[in-house]
């Protein structure tokens, strides 16, 4: 079994999110002493700004380190983009998760093709998305590399990742994202809600949760926020809500996917593992289009990174084989979260 890939990303978007800085000495003092840990370091790029992204890359490189450069889509300045090509192999596009999908497209199909591309439509260099999660996005362009912490994200927040149903199979490669926590709100027909569901595709659902390992739960009611008119006196009480598609009770001590966001987080992990199993094989031509048929494939693929934040989030993720390959930030990094690197990867 391969040892699982880490990405180490410089923290910049957290910094620039809680105003605050990064000290550029610091993180190289960093990458320098634990360079092994990491696959690939990206470079301490500055939120919508290419002209101190780029000093900052030059500057870690007179400081001894090499970092994977950022272009930032919303910049628009190719002429730094032209400059990391010309003395490095390995690029990073950001900037597309704040796009729309059309903007998302132009913007990349733009870049694609104008620099990233020989003339038989093959990468000239290794690609690495930040931040992509729909499976048309990765598969349409010939990424080296992808990160993405949808997977984590959703399960915290209470939602799961469910395979398309086809002809009663499930379809990995079209992936949809279900609230299914028992403190959201699930009414009948609701959309994005599990309840809401057809039966027969709960059913199936529920066949692929027991398979797997896992139990779904009661989802039957809601915790009631303050209400209007009584500031400050908050109702903790559980209430049926009317409506509402429910299951057979489950034990509260035993952790589900409706009560416990670890259990949504091990099952979204397995979903995604699922996924990257059935991708097209790298390096591969631009424009590809999803397959119709849903069949693993095996060989070199697109390297998948899963964001991971916390100790807990990689004990959750050496419960689930194979590995998944992980990025972490550097705002992110602790004692704790490195010793428990060093545990998931060993």
């Amino acid at each position: 079994m391969k040892k699982p890939r880490v990405m180490l990303d410089s923290g910049a978007w957290t910094a620039f999110r809680q105003k605050k800085d990064v000290s550029i000495e610091k993180y190289a003092e960093f990458v320098t002493k634990n360079r092994d840990m990491f696959d690939t370091c990206i470079n301490l790029d500055f939120v919508n700004n290419s002209e101190k992204s780029y000093e900052n890359w030059l500057e870690l490189r007179k400081l001894g380190v090499e970092t994977m450069p950022v272009y930032h889509m919303l910049t628009g300045k190719e002429q730094y983009l032209r400059k990391y090509l010309e003395v490095t192999d390995y690029i990073a596009l950001g900037g597309v998760a704040k796009l729309n999908s059309k903007q998302r497209f132009g913007g990349l199909d733009l870049i694609w093709k104008k620099y990233l591309l020989d003339e038989k439509g093959m990468p000239k260099v290794k690609v690495h998305g930040l931040g992509l999660t729909q499976v048309e996005q990765m598969i349409r362009y010939p990424w080296y590399s992808v990160d993405s912490f949808t997977p984590v994200i959703s399960a915290v927040w209470g939602s799961v990742l469910l395979p398309l149903i086809r002809d009663d199979n499930p379809y990995y490669l079209g992936i949809a994202i279900y609230r299914i926590s028992d403190q959201g709100t699930h009414k009948s027909g609701m959309v994005g809600s599990y309840a809401g569901l057809p039966t027969k595709l709960k059913l199936i659902y529920e066949q692929m949760f027991e398979e797997a390992g896992f139990v779904l739960g009661t989802i039957e009611h809601q915790k009631q926020n303050d209400r209007r008119g009584k500031k400050g006196e908050q109702d903790n009480r559980l209430k049926p809500i009317e409506g509402l598609l429910t299951f057979d009770k489950a034990d509260m001590s035993i952790k589900t996917l409706a009560n416990h966001w670890e259990e949504r987080m091990r099952w979204n992990l397995t979903v995604w593992n699922r996924l990257q199993k059935r991708t097209p094989l790298y390096p591969r031509v631009y424009g590809g289009e999803v397959p119709k048929v849903d069949e693993p494939i095996k060989g070199t693929k697109t390297i998948m990174h899963m964001g991971v934040s916390t100790t807990t989030h990689l004990e959750i993720f050496n419960l689930v084989k194979p590995k998944l390959d992980i990025l972490i930030s550097y705002a992110y990094m602790s004692d704790g979260i490195y010793k428990a690197i060093q545990n998931y990867t060993e």
